[in-house]
């Protein structure tokens, strides 16, 4: 039966594509409804026509043209996560055209299964921005568009060309980062005919890019004219912010291990299997890779920022560079690798087992404490996971992470010294690798091991609003932000940071003596002033799901704290 199947889908390729749209389309389904977190929620605020508001998306116009009238489709709400979902879905059907024009249909099969069941693809086709998924849109259309055009005659040239340079106009419009990605193509491409370039032809090509650079530019300044919302002075104002200054280099450090930990090992750590032969077809992503390890570690300070959202630019290249490696050791059919995924299979059923371990829950700040139990190697606590662009907080066991990463680390190094066994070590660490996917997107979309932050929020909104003696409402880490404002009730959020002024801190608590509402996800520092401040206050709304809980405190009565 299997093989008839399968058989009947090779036939019909149309229809293999559409399965595999449809498996991508519904294990995200059950996030579609996620509440909006903090720059999220912000998002259908400012493209709204109807709110006339200062707020403004200090990026090229597109981004916000797209948004704007994908709006008018979904309504200007919590609906606004199908537009990334919806280029997540057309990105893995250009996805798999492109590895079927560079490879075949085997790789893009292998490349498709890793965009579905990839974590960090979900977060990406889940988030409300431009990064995870509106950015690849162009930059897979730009791919089509070079290798074809590399590969086409005759009047088909125009057609290719039309499209790459089509393509990369709208990607620097949607970003002005993207021009990593029209960098990495043009890199690939003189790289390729490094041995054949002479002076005139060098010359002919440094004024091609000098043209390419100055049109782009004049677009930008002219975008104003036909985009009225397009304000080019704010976003300057804006790109400002990442020129070095005080580099917060740990700040970057924590967000590039998050970043890392989203991607999984399995996608960072597989690549470094292949041999040079295996990177032959896949230059424009390498390059892609360095140059943006140089703009968003080395260029730019993105401390400030949401830089675990910038590099979910990381799930494309490493998908096509992981799929040109796993196709290459996986060549031919050999039996007795059968076992070796039975015993990978164990170890990830083992490694999902560990969440029933009990686990410590420490606070974000101070992180010398998180920092200080993984250099001790007391590895069973849970590690908070949210952002500035969402996802609102989940918990991950450390334990869990850390035994993945080191157990993938092991064997690939061991594939990487005894090349005979590289076939071995893949076979072994493909369920490892899928298993941790699954837990971070299990976690993520339900949180069934360790709580379920948008359960306790939506149960917490709904007592907020019920109770009319609550006038207004201070939200700890802006965790439902978005709900509370829906309901009128909501004053602002509260940072526990310890980079902000605690004197000051200690003035705005004393002087908004009122409702509080602390989802903890990260927990408080119990500690610090904050806590100390909400002990002092009147618990009236308490929720436990597990290792989170939803906490509103009456604070209109308490005597001013002090340090």
């Amino acid at each position: 039966m299997a093989p008839k199947i399968r058989d009947f889908l090779v036939q019909n390729e149309w229809l293999l594509v559409v399965c595999l749209v449809l498996i991508f389309v519904l294990i995200r389904l059950p996030g579609v409804d996620l509440p909006l977190h903090q720059d999220e929620y912000k998002w259908p605020i400012i493209v709204n026509p109807a709110n006339t508001g200062d707020m403004l998306i200090p990026h090229p116009p597109l981004s916000e043209f797209i948004y704007r009238n994908a709006g008018q489709i979904v309504g200007y709400n919590v609906n606004f996560r199908f537009i990334p979902l919806f280029f997540g879905a057309v990105n893995l059907i250009l996805l798999y055209f492109l590895m079927k024009i560079l490879f075949g249909r085997k790789e893009a099969l292998i490349a498709s299964f890793i965009w579905i069941f990839s974590y960090f693809s979900v977060l990406a086709s889940l988030m409300v921005d431009t990064d995870g998924q509106i950015l690849p849109f162009f930059f897979l259309l730009s791919l089509i568009g070079y290798y074809k055009l590399l590969e086409s005659e005759g009047n088909k040239r125009y057609l290719w060309g039309g499209l790459l340079l089509a393509s990369s106009i709208c990607g620097f419009f949607v970003k002005v980062s993207f021009l990593l990605a029209i960098c990495a193509i043009l890199v690939d491409f003189l790289w390729s005919k490094k041995h054949l370039l002479s002076k005139n032809q060098a010359l002919k090509y440094f004024t091609f890019i000098m043209v390419g650079v100055f049109g782009l530019g004049l677009l930008l300044f002219l975008a104003k004219f036909i985009f009225p919302f397009f304000d080019l002075s704010a976003s300057f104002e804006y790109w400002k912010h990442f020129l070095i200054g005080d580099r917060g280099w740990f700040q970057t450090t924590i967000q590039c291990i998050k970043a890392l930990f989203y991607t999984s090992p399995f996608l960072v750590l597989i690549p470094f299997l292949g041999s040079k032969n295996s990177f032959s077809k896949v230059g424009a992503f390498v390059f892609f890779l360095l140059f943006s390890f140089i703009f968003y570690i080395l260029l730019f300070d993105f401390s400030i920022g949401a830089l675990d959202r910038y590099l979910q630019l990381l799930i494309l290249p490493l998908t096509v560079i992981s799929t040109a490696v796993i196709s290459k050791i996986l060549d031919g059919d050999d039996r007795k690798y059968k076992g070796f995924l039975c015993l990978g299979m164990i170890v990830g059923l083992i490694l999902i087992l560990l969440q029933s371990v009990p686990h410590y829950v420490p606070s974000l700040h101070p992180k010398s404490d998180w920092i200080g139990r993984v250099l001790s190697l007391k590895w069973n606590f849970v590690y908070p996971f949210s952002g500035g662009s969402g996802p609102l907080g989940f918990y991950i066991s450390f334990l869990f992470i850390a035994l993945s990463w080191l157990v993938t680390f092991i064997f690939v190094a061991f594939g990487k010294i005894k090349t005979d066994y590289k076939k071995l070590v893949l076979v072994f660490l493909i369920p490892i690798g899928l298993t941790y996917n699954l837990v971070f997107t299990l976690e993520y979309l339900t949180g069934y091991f360790n709580g379920y932050a948008p359960g306790l929020l939506k149960e917490a909104v709904i007592y907020i609003k019920d109770n009319p003696d609550i006038k207004m409402v201070t939200v700890y880490n802006d965790n439902g932000g978005n709900e509370i404002q829906q309901i009128g009730k909501y004053r602002k959020r509260l940072y526990v940071d310890p980079k902000f002024d605690i004197n000051n801190k200690i003035e705005t608590l004393n002087k908004y003596k009122e409702h509080y509402f602390v989802l903890d996800v990260p927990r408080i520092d119990p500690t610090s002033v904050y806590q100390k401040y909400f002990n002092s206050c009147k618990n009236i709304y308490s929720k436990v799901d597990k290792k989170m809980s939803a906490v509103v405190y009456d604070c209109r009565d308490i005597p001013d704290i002090k340090i």
